[in-house]
């Protein structure tokens, strides 16, 4: 049964992800960020985030009308809403919507989002489900002899990796199964868990994608992710209240800190 499953879905993204020409927002990066914050705010699943952002990218590359950065936020906004129709059991109503506009700092009325959501439906030919990267972690999971603990990490931080690649640009194009597994593989070597083995190529085989392409893929996660972890700054090996000269001058008097 999930063989079939994981079959169908390979399929599926096949066809939806054919396409090589990334378009976008320009101002998509600041876009996914805000309505990642969103989804977590309203405590959402992360592949609810995952499909707001298919469903943007896709109503975006589509639609030819220029757009001001009120209408694209309300464009956005629509599409979470219809993301959160299709994926979680929670009905969409004006309590709901309000709680997004106050998030978002933005005043729509129920009309301007409702338009907005017929037009990004019609748009889209009422194509809006489609197979996100979050949809193949338990399949891939059956393919790696796992404890229920380390599942349970490796989860919460493949969904950490896919959300923070999601708001990636240049990940417009990589196929869903392969960015989760090349994520699997990030999350598995970060948490050192070394004493697991799992038969890559049968995975490989499976998802139709070379260990050339995976590793291609595992470092352009860690490169995105490293770019997201803040900086470390060196400490100093002592507190200073002061600045310290390091001239050779001499002073007649040493400056005091009151």
């Amino acid at each position: 049964m999930e063989e079939h499953q994981l079959e169908t879905m390979l399929s599926i993204e096949r066809i939806c992800y054919s396409t090589k020409f990334i378009k976008s927002h320009p101002d998509r990066r600041i876009i996914a960020l805000g309505l990642h914050k969103l989804s977590d705010d309203e405590k959402m699943s992360d592949d609810v985030f995952a499909l707001t952002m298919n469903i943007f990218d896709r109503f975006i590359l589509k639609y030819s009308a220029i757009m001001n950065d009120h209408y694209c936020q309300l464009i956005a906004l629509s599409c979470y809403n219809l993301a959160k129709k299709l994926r979680s059991n929670i009905s969409i109503n004006n309590e709901n919507e309000q709680t997004s506009l106050i998030l978002l700092n933005q005043n729509y009325t129920d009309e301007e989002i409702f338009d907005a959501e017929q037009l990004i439906v019609e748009t889209l030919d009422w194509d809006l489900s489609t197979v996100v990267p979050h949809d193949y972690i338990h399949l891939i999971f059956q393919y790696i002899p796992l404890t229920e603990n380390d599942k349970a990490k490796i989860r919460l931080h493949v969904n950490t990796l896919l959300s923070i690649t999601i708001c990636e640009l240049n990940t417009l194009t990589i196929f869903p199964s392969i960015l989760c597994c090349a994520s699997i593989r990030v999350a598995i070597n970060g948490l050192s868990i070394f004493d697991i083995y799992y038969n890559d190529e049968l995975i490989m085989k499976t998802i139709h994608c070379t260990n050339q392409e995976l590793i291609k893929i595992q470092r352009e996660i860690e490169q995105i992710f490293q770019s997201y972890v803040p900086k470390k700054v060196p400490a100093t090996k002592r507190p200073c209240l002061a600045q310290i000269n390091t001239s050779n001058k001499t002073h007649s008097s040493s400056p005091r800190v009151k």
